[in-house]
């Protein structure tokens, strides 16, 4: 126990160092250049290029991992061909989202932000394809529990971003921090392709012992069907965000950029879930599959998220009562002003209460992710996007932008009490013949 205490805060402060330029990022923009049109389009276009490079790399990095397991038991660096032949597909499957995404963001956008969205928007374009090519080797370090090293390589992105940043002296903008951070996904999605490569068996630091068991392949599935699930839940789950920001839009300049900002402070606490907690136990449940050809019992999966939940609980204590503090320190400088600083700290205080939801959903995830139960995911997420957006429409004209706060609660609490309902294991199938792992 504590052992994995410590394996979990190691891997927690290396997650937050590769990501302190990421950080950064919003915090100079808001010094730099406030909250206004140009940063609203800039934020709208940033919300796109997640809703597709962000969903899809972040569900093909999970969903991957009990394949990427199954194939390097099986073959090896035989496997390089199956992460290669994976991450070709992928980009392919980025840019054909992002062709039919950007149109529809572009003319939802309201008509005086339509060309600044477009101009962003392909800027951003590198950062889709290449964080999607990334994801398929970050999950094949996370299968062998080489977790820092998957979370570790953020700090590419991050540092492209910063050397934009430090342009502008010279007349770069806000475009050119887009395209710095796809510069930087490109070298990390390089970076990570050659360390896993690197890889030989017999430094392979955690590879189960144990043979593949037959069970398994009923328990995964296929990587198709399972990164297409997940795939559906994320966009769903970050589909609402982005339609979250077109309204805010609507309702006031720097609404939006508002919304934004605070929703980046919350990354710091989660940096423990996504971080460590998170890929630790997608990394034991998915070597559990394959090895012993079955999934967790109830009580293996809610004893580590009930605890998850109670640390987050007591962030979201800190969080609240601190908020203005926190977003004085961080965030009041240069052109950001005090009004804009009282109306994030607000959100951030209402936002603390469904980070609770929000973190332990992350950990029950794991779980379906572990055994390819994808579609379970796509079904709830689309539960929770809708609730969401319904709860902000309803309520916006009579609470203002406390409304954005009261949907993102409802939806992520309803969101994680489903989840928990549908957490059952699955039963093994004895007679099940191991297929090869489906590239997408």
């Amino acid at each position: 126990m504590i052992a994995r205490s410590r394996r979990a805060l190691g891997l927690a402060a290396v997650s937050a160092l590769a990501r302190v330029p990421g950080f950064l990022i919003p915090v100079l923009l808001a010094a730099a250049f406030g909250a206004g049109y140009q940063t609203d389009a800039y934020f709208v276009a940033y919300g796109a290029a997640l809703l597709v490079g962000g969903t899809l790399a972040q569900s093909v990095e999970v969903a991957i991992v009990p394949f990427a397991a199954r194939e390097i038991l099986a073959h090896g660096l035989g496997s390089q061909r199956f992460f290669d032949r994976t991450g070709l597909r992928v980009t392919l499957v980025a840019a054909l989202l992002w062709l039919v995404v950007l149109p529809i963001v572009e003319f939802g956008t309201r008509p005086h932000l339509r060309g600044s969205v477009l101009l962003y928007a392909a800027c951003f374009t590198p950062l889709v394809l290449f964080w999607s090519r990334s994801a398929v080797y970050a999950g094949g370090h996370v299968s062998q529990s080489r977790i820092a090293t998957a979370t570790g390589s953020a700090i590419w992105r991050g540092l492209g971003g910063l050397v934009a940043l430090a342009l502008m002296p010279m007349g770069a903008g806000l475009w050119a921090v887009g395209l710095g951070i796809g510069l930087g996904e490109f070298w990390r999605a390089r970076w990570l392709r050659h360390r896993l490569l690197r890889l030989s068996d017999a430094t392979l630091p955690h590879a189960p012992q144990s043979p593949q068991s037959p069970q398994s392949a009923a328990l995964v599935g296929s990587l198709a069907s399972g990164v297409a699930g997940v795939t559906v839940g994320a966009v769903m789950g970050a589909a609402a965000p982005v339609l979250e920001k077109i309204v805010a839009v609507s309702y006031g300049v720097g609404v939006a950029s508002h919304l934004e900002y605070a929703y980046r402070l919350l990354t710091v606490p989660a940096v423990l879930f996504d971080g460590a907690l998170a890929p630790m136990l997608l990394a034991r449940w998915s070597q559990q599959v394959v090895t012993q050809g079955r999934s967790p019992t109830r009580a293996e999966i809610l004893r580590p998220v009930l605890k998850g939940m109670a640390v987050a609980a007591g962030f979201a204590l800190l969080i609240a009562p601190l908020s203005p503090t926190i977003v004085r320190v961080l965030l009041l400088h240069g052109r950001f002003t005090v009004a804009d600083a009282a109306a994030v700290s607000v959100l951030l205080r209402g936002l603390s209460v469904g980070f609770v939801g929000t973190m332990g959903a992350l950990l029950l995830e794991r779980f379906f992710l572990s055994t390819g139960r994808g579609g379970v995911i796509a079904i709830t997420s689309s539960l929770r996007s809708g609730v969401r957006v319904i709860v902000v429409l309803t309520l916006l004209p009579s609470l203002g932008i406390l409304a954005f706060v009261v949907g993102y609660a409802v939806a992520e609490w309803t969101y994680v009490s489903t989840l928990a309902i549908l957490a059952r294991p699955t039963p093994a199938q004895s007679e099940a013949i191991v297929p090869s792992s489906e590239a997408i």
